[in-house]
């Protein structure tokens, strides 16, 4: 097989970065993580990563450090245009592709995006092999989700793909389903992103993009969050792969379990450190309230649908909270359509109202009739103008 790129950029670094901009509360060790990315910087000649944190946090600049990087990044980069300029001149093909993705790894690894991505695209045009082509088009990607770029992400996903169904090696297509899931989960498209998870998990080998057991974690939330509990104990509690590291990540396992086992207590304390955790994560850190809320909503609801009443009370002690806290969670969840029950606060009692399908089928055709009336009418309009 075909050697793969090396894994330009390391996306350990746009995590440190992430977390530097937290809360000090969230990130409290942020010295530790300021003098562990300088270290990094100073060993890799990052100059224009450190000048883009350095514009992004504020820092003083270190001029001498600068300097430093400036010089040690000319040298390398007139031996690598060199190497380029001989290869064109005197050898073939192959050894001016070669060239060319050296030029290319080293604007990637230095954190200068927008010559990685020129550099990258010469080597994509100089390059035969589908898997190579491939594994150009990966390291792209791999700069998109280092710098957040959606367009650059969402653009060479597509080329990938096309590129994978004209015959993509199985390693390639796994490694671009991994790839794609952690995109889609980071816009929030949780189900399609659990379903490539639990798809891919049996031959996961894209380390360069995530560890190994923060590729569960992610498996593990987004399935509990979109799955049924058939589906989550067939495909995650059951996993053999899942079941040799879930242990090894904090509130995981207790996590999975209490919620499955309908154990409420121990579920809430896992999902508020959970939540926590994933506060300083880059990819759902801007998800964090939105998975808290409802996992909260799905834990009632499954409560809720093995009785046709429940005690406030009970409920309350069911999920260790008080009942002032449950009825105002219940009150909101209801009044949005998203949890169907009735409170009745004076008797202490929430009775459980199940939706009738046919009338919520009935509904909805309703109310999407009304959506294509209004948008034929107003079509109708521009048209008679």
């Amino acid at each position: 097989m075909e050697e793969a790129i090396e894994a330009y950029p390391n996306q350990e670094f746009a995590q440190l970065r992430f977390r530097l901009a937290l809360s000090d509360e969230l990130a409290p060790n942020k010295k530790e993580m300021q003098q562990k990315l300088m270290a990094i910087i100073e060993a890799d000649k990052m100059l224009p990563f450190y000048q883009s944190l350095a514009e992004q946090f504020k820092w003083d600049v270190d001029q001498d450090l600068v300097s430093k990087l400036k010089a040690s990044n000319d040298e390398t980069i007139k031996t690598l245009d060199d190497k380029v300029k001989d290869a064109q001149e005197n050898l073939g093909e192959t050894e001016i592709r070669d060239a060319l993705l050296a030029r290319a790894e080293f604007f990637a690894r230095i954190g200068d995006k927008e010559k990685a991505i020129t550099a990258y695209r010469q080597t994509f045009d100089k390059t035969v092999a589908l898997g190579q082509k491939l594994d150009v088009i990966f390291a792209i990607i791999r700069l998109g989700l280092f710098w957040k770029d959606d367009d650059l992400i969402t653009r060479n996903i597509e080329k990938a793909k096309s590129l994978v169904d004209e015959g993509g090696d199985w390693d390639r297509r796994n490694r671009l389903k991994t790839y794609e899931a952690i995109y889609l989960m980071s816009i929030r498209d949780f189900k399609k992103a659990a379903d490539i998870f639990l798809e891919t998990l049996a031959t996961f080998t894209s380390y360069e993009i995530t560890p190994y057991n923060t590729f569960i974690e992610y498996l593990v939330l987004m399935a509990t969050l979109t799955h049924d509990r058939v589906t989550i104990k067939e495909k995650v509690i059951d996993s053999p792969d899942i079941l040799s590291v879930i242990h090894d990540i904090p509130h995981l396992s207790t996590y999975l379990n209490s919620f499955y086992s309908s154990d409420y207590s121990a579920f809430f304390v896992a999902l508020a450190a959970l939540t926590d955790h994933i506060k300083t994560d880059r990819y759902l850190a801007v998800h964090a309230k939105y998975f808290c809320r409802e996992m909260r909503i799905k834990a009632y609801a499954q409560l809720l649908e093995s009785y046709s009443s429940v005690k406030l009370t009970s409920m309350a002690s069911a999920f260790g909270v008080s009942v002032d806290f449950i009825d105002r969670e219940l009150a909101r969840f209801v009044a949005a359509n998203r949890i169907h029950c009735k409170i009745d606060k004076v008797n202490g009692i929430i009775e459980t109202t199940r939706p009738d399908a046919r009338n919520a089928q009935y509904q909805s055709t309703i109310k999407h009739g009304d959506l294509l009336l209004n948008r034929i009418q107003k079509l109708s309009r521009i048209i008679n103008l």
